[in-house]
């Protein structure tokens, strides 16, 4: 994980740690009482256990942590290390504005979540099987027709505009331009993600939701963020939404490979109650 060794995170985890050991050693020196020569090798033996759990705290954060859980609302949030497909509960895909299958490379690439999903579902169903229940899941959403684009399908619709097929959720989180490039502002992705939490809280219905760091594929959002900075909007905007008002699990996953880009500590004294 991302974790530095001189971290104000670790000093605010370690003190509380150390504080509750402290006062329970001076109640117990206090009752059976410590004699003067005592005093700076007990001062010592403190400051060696402050070093040694600070240590250990850190070794925690930066080798073997790979799950932190948050309470926000009444919402249960595991942000934790793992591939999405592999999760039970419904698994929310980020797709373009016109719900494109084409793992072509050249309108969807096979490395997003979006191509990974199509080529997950064609394992056991073909793609008419597909694009027939998108249309049908799509069939009570305004839409814009797009006669001029070349490649792909002709519908747009807005951004945010999300849908259930199966264990997937399918949610609407970028543009295309002529060329089929990616881009969002980031006012949109501000406002998408208030709509996406709104969406989920429609379609739960009690269900485990695993969601990826919605926005860490897209290049073209602009300012830039790091994925520390996506994470914690992220959360962010589920602290503001309906959704915490209703009871349920959330699942924020986070790839292996990105792992050295997240700081567990940071998000647990950040969001903490």
């Amino acid at each position: 994980m991302k974790q530095k060794f001189f971290d104000f995170n670790l000093i605010k985890t370690e003190w509380n740690i150390f504080s509750i050991i402290a006062t329970i050693t001076g109640f117990v020196l206090a009752i059976t009482g410590v004699p003067n020569n005592w005093n700076i090798a007990i001062l010592i033996a403190f400051i060696i256990l402050f070093i040694i759990i600070y240590i250990g705290i850190f070794c925690y954060y930066k080798f073997w942590c790979n799950h932190i859980e948050l309470k926000i609302g009444k919402v249960d949030l595991n942000i934790k290390i793992g591939d999405i497909f592999n999760e039970n509960g419904l698994k929310v895909i980020p797709v373009n504005e016109y719900f494109d299958t084409q793992a072509d490379d050249v309108i969807i690439s096979q490395n997003t979540l979006h191509g990974k999903y199509i080529k997950e579902y064609l394992k056991y169903n073909d793609l008419n099987s597909l694009n027939s229940k998108i249309e049908e899941s799509l069939l009570n959403y305004e839409f814009e027709e797009n006669p001029h684009r070349l490649n792909g399908k002709k519908k747009r619709y807005p951004i945010g505009t999300t849908i259930n097929i199966n264990d997937y959720i399918l949610t609407a989180l970028t543009k295309f331009d002529d060329k089929n490039n990616a881009y969002l502002s980031m006012q949109e992705y501000l406002k998408f993600l208030n709509d996406f939490w709104n969406e989920i809280n429609r379609i739960h219905s009690g269900r485990v939701i695993n969601v990826p760091v919605i926005g860490t594929g897209i290049s073209r959002i602009n300012p830039v963020l790091s994925q520390q900075e996506y994470l914690e909007q992220i959360i962010w905007s589920l602290k503001t939404s309906s959704l915490i008002t209703s009871r349920s699990k959330i699942n924020i996953i986070i790839y292996n490979n990105d792992k050295g880009n997240i700081s567990f500590s940071k998000l647990k004294n950040r969001f903490k109650k």
